[in-house]
């Protein structure tokens, strides 16, 4: 190991094609930004936007930290002007983390209301004294970053990888969190290859290899945030208004309210559901898909069984409500399928089917 100073602007044999390699990186974070952004602007419940929207700022915020260190280091003679570029960079990738951490924390609590957001903005304050009284001290400021980010993920997957998906039939977390957790692990190790002080150690073939780390941890990275569930999918709960059941000839036999004090507004949701649903009772009995229409502003979902239909009223189409209701029609078939069979129009052998909506959506 010999300590050789880098000069900069980065040249020689491995500077074109650590140039190419950067740029990628730069193009990589900005087209997740970009998918998110289409995300966003596709979807018009605006709690539901909130996680896509912090995505976006972390995203662009790393986009354009490697904009303005790859102009520094490979485009500017002036040391003094590419130090600028460097902690400018860094300011953005920190502003970017905490517009993310801002809109995480707007809508779930972690540990304390906008504890991380508070932590974060005082990072970026700190780094701002910095830059103007002790520059040289910007960049251990900036290594600070990683720890800290860190911490807000385990308490931001452990929120999202709640009781609910192990008990209720979402698939598991545990490829998500591999994806996540390697590809953290390649972004850190890869970023902190291609520091200075690791250039000057072991040269330019350092930062080659730190640059593939990122691309591979910015493909992992990009695979996690894409699979997570939305936060609504945790909160299904306050998304739900009603569940009926109807038997295959058009007769309700079941109904529950979730929202008392809007049930004289739900029932004549449900009359206008009803006769919508008559009229599409021969399609709705050969359909062996779910089905979703929209209502008066309500999304209305459809799980047609072999001898009933579960309809679930709600304010958006979550995929945690998907597989409640067609866990509910599974067990009311499973322990109903004889009387069903040969069902004489008595409504009351059908009271406990209330304990059974209780388990699954209570």
């Amino acid at each position: 190991m010999i300590f050789k100073e880098i000069e900069f602007p980065l040249t020689g044999p491995l500077g074109q094609p650590l140039l190419i390699i950067e740029w990628i990186i730069f193009f990589l974070y900005l087209e997740l930004a970009i998918i998110f952004w289409v995300r966003v602007i596709r979807k018009e419940k605006a709690l539901k936007n909130l996680q896509e929207k912090a995505y976006i700022f972390l995203f662009l915020g790393n986009s354009f930290m490697w904009m303005l260190i790859l102009i520094g280091e490979f485009y500017v003679d002036n040391v003094h002007v590419r130090l600028l570029l460097s902690d400018l960079g860094y300011l953005v990738q920190m502003t970017g983390a905490l517009f993310f951490i801002f809109y995480i924390e707007k809508y779930k609590i972690l540990i304390k209301k906008k504890l991380f957001t508070f932590i974060f903005t005082s990072m970026v304050i700190i780094f701002v004294f910095i830059s103007f009284l002790a520059v040289e001290y910007t960049i251990v400021m900036s290594f600070t970053f990683w720890p800290v980010f860190s911490l807000f993920f385990i308490f931001y997957i452990k929120k999202l990888n709640s009781d609910f998906y192990k008990q209720k039939g979402l698939k598991s977390f545990n490829s998500d969190i591999l994806k996540f957790i390697l590809g953290f692990f390649l972004l850190v190790l890869g970023f902190g290859l291609t520091t200075t002080l690791m250039i000057n150690l072991f040269g330019l073939g350092i930062r080659l290899l730190g640059d593939i780390f990122q691309i591979i941890g910015i493909i992992l990275f990009g695979l996690f945030f894409i699979s997570v569930p939305s936060f609504s999918e945790i909160d299904w709960q306050k998304r739900i208004d009603n569940v009926l059941i109807m038997h295959k000839s058009g007769r309700l036999i079941y109904k529950k309210f979730f929202r008392t004090e809007n049930i004289h507004a739900n029932e004549s949701l449900i009359a206008g559901v009803m006769t919508s649903l008559e009229m599409m009772l021969e399609r709705v009995t050969h359909e062996k898909s779910m089905l979703t229409i929209e209502k008066k502003g309500k999304i209305i979902i459809i799980q047609p069984g072999k001898f009933i239909n579960g309809l679930l009223i709600c304010d958006e189409n979550l995929k945690s409500l998907q597989i409640l209701l067609n866990n509910f029609i599974e067990q009311i078939e499973l322990i109903y399928s004889k009387v069903l069979e040969t069902w004489d129009g008595d409504l009351k052998v059908f009271i406990p089917i209330n304990d059974i909506a209780n388990d699954i959506f209570l």
